[in-house]
């Protein structure tokens, strides 16, 4: 490829919106351009990439023995209805309606859709497993997009889905997508924690995140030196007895000044820390149903284990003050019991003796608060945010550490959660119809290339790895107004792409050497031959990795030969 033809230029500004280094790289170097919130363009060297990254990762799917085929991208809504997926997804589904009044949404992943398609071939027990993926557009209608690729509203998506005649059946596909993305990683050159992790939308009750550390992910995984590693959303962590050995004291209706309000208010004039009061959380479910998170003062509800310990239907969205109106509260005055609402506590409301708080009037309030004696919830777990430092749930003795990271794949155990509502069988070898038990499996490639070029890049630009770069060289030309070195320079390029390699040629006779060499540093390259009147003269091109900044000089009629081997 002539620079000088390709579409998409380098350009020095990235605008004042791409904050994080991929989203600022990768749209300087020329890969990306935005079309609008959410949604980006591959430009030529972009789409390069992205092939080879979807080769990759085909590569090591297929070896898991699933089968590649693709579904439509528009699915009836009946069919999310039925497996009460539209109300899983929520806001995020994005919808359309065709000409005859038929409702569809764009896909955000597909378990409907696939559950269908099985279910159309009558599968006996000699069907399975059945192993299928696809590469398909997905959308999503992110409320924050951020991050250029990192967090987006469109995307191209390798989605895999597995059915079994139960779960020991599925535990050997679901290890094999677990070494498949082992392996994945390791041919992008990225390092990946595995951590425990919400299924959240997807359903079910096991899931798995390949989670790829840096400083600018979304996501916080919990570490422990223990080896123990999960999402925050089902991180486990000891609460720590408050006041255990205090005994518990009558309940009491006590007088409060009417400024106090706030925790900080109520720290100020009863002089506790904290662990020490109650705390309510308030939300409403896709079903209007407010719910009230019950917690330990110094904790925070985690939304994500909130739902699971209530089995929320869809997603938990905050109460509004309209709500809490009706209620007859408002912020701040929310009683831990008696309103019309399901209350849901966590673990730590039994870690306190005589909490102060739960019924806060205009002038009063109650203290001596004990749970089990003075209020009980509907429902009762861990509901709480692991936080910096607690001690690890599973071995009990070390801290916790936060890390921030971005989810690079993931994988699903969703059992039984579609093909129950969906009818999902298969002819079990008795002639008895069983439940299908189902597996998801998915990875974005637009985030995959992101995450590489967060953890691959300097101060001059993209360092691609070899695996998924562009182009295998970037040769550059100086001094091309000479028409000796520009043959030469031609002549090279035509025996580098001749032999197989991939040849970005920059051409440009106008450009400067400043420019061609920051441009080259930019788009990342692995290799960089540069051809000169001076090195001509010598018989040489200096060759130099993107990743080093020593030079060598190879000889022209040898470069071919030296780069091949």
């Amino acid at each position: 490829m002539l620079y000088s033809h390709l579409f998409g230029k380098t350009s020095r500004s990235a605008g004042n919106k791409a904050v994080v280094a991929s989203h600022r790289l990768l749209l300087q170097a020329g890969y990306i351009r935005q079309l609008s919130t959410g949604r980006y363009t591959l430009l030529p060297l972009g789409l390069r990439v992205a092939k080879k990254v979807e080769e990759i990762i085909r590569r090591h799917v297929v070896a898991t023995g699933a089968q590649e085929l693709v579904v439509p991208t528009l699915h009836p809504l009946e069919l999310w209805q039925k497996a009460n997926r539209d109300k899983k997804f929520g806001a995020a589904m994005m919808k359309v309606t065709d000409r005859n009044g038929a409702e569809f949404t764009l896909g955000a992943t597909a378990e409907v859709v696939m559950m269908d398609l099985v279910n159309q071939f009558n599968v006996t027990y000699k069907d399975l497993p059945i192993n299928v993926f696809q590469f398909s557009q997905k959308f999503r209608d992110e409320a924050r997009p951020s991050g250029g690729l990192l967090r987006v509203r469109e995307f191209v998506m390798k989605d895999a889905y597995s059915f079994h005649q139960d779960e020991a059946d599925l535990v050997q596909t679901y290890q094999k997508y677990w070494q498949a993305y082992q392996d994945i990683a390791q041919d992008l050159d990225l390092k990946v924690t595995v951590v425990e992790s919400d299924n959240g939308a997807i359903g079910g009750s096991i899931s798995h995140e390949f989670m790829v550390e840096t400083d600018v992910g979304e996501d916080t995984i919990v570490k422990c030196d223990c080896g123990y590693c999960a999402n925050l959303e089902t991180a486990k962590f000891v609460r720590q007895d408050i006041n255990l050995g205090e005994p518990q004291l009558p309940l009491q209706i006590v007088d409060q000044p009417e400024w106090v309000e706030t925790m900080e208010d109520n720290i100020k004039h009863y002089g506790k820390p904290k662990s020490h009061y109650l705390k309510n959380v308030v939300y409403k479910d896709s079903d209007g149903q407010i719910v009230i998170a019950v917690i330990r003062g110094d904790l925070a509800v985690d939304k994500a284990k909130l739902a699971k310990v209530y089995g929320a239907k869809g997603d938990l969205e905050p109460a509004t003050d309209d709500d809490l109106a009706k209620l007859g509260t408002r912020p701040g005055w929310v009683h831990c019991w008696g309103h019309p609402a399901v209350y849901i506590g966590d673990l730590s409301l039994k870690t306190v003796h005589n909490f102060i708080g739960g019924q806060k009037e205009k002038t009063t309030d109650s203290v001596n608060v004990n749970y089990g004696r003075d209020f009980e919830c509907q429902f009762f777990g861990d509901i709480a945010q692991a936080q910096e430092g607690d001690i690890c749930g599973v071995c009990q003795r070390s801290k916790l550490r936060l890390v921030k990271a971005v989810e690079f794949g993931n994988i699903f155990n969703i059992g039984y959660t579609y093909s129950q509502p969906m009818e999902g069988n298969f002819v079990d070898k008795d002639g008895s119809l069983k439940k299908l038990y189902m597996g998801s499996y998915g990875i974005g490639l637009g985030r995959a290339i992101a995450c590489v070029v967060e953890t691959h890049h300097d101060q001059q630009g993209i360092v691609w790895p070899k695996s998924v770069s562009p182009f295998d060289v970037h040769l550059v030309g100086l001094d091309l107004f000479h028409q000796e070195v520009a043959d030469a320079a031609h002549r090279l390029y035509r025996q580098l792409s001749d032999s197989g390699l991939a040849v970005l040629f920059d051409d440009r006779p106008d450009a400067t050497a400043g420019v061609k060499f920051a441009d080259a540093d930019l788009i990342g390259i692995p290799v960089r031959l540069l051809i000169s009147q001076k090195s001509l003269a010598g018989g040489v091109v200096e060759y130099k990795l993107r990743s080093s900044s020593s030079i060598e000089k190879i000889k022209i009629d040898s470069v071919v030969q030296f780069l091949k081997s």
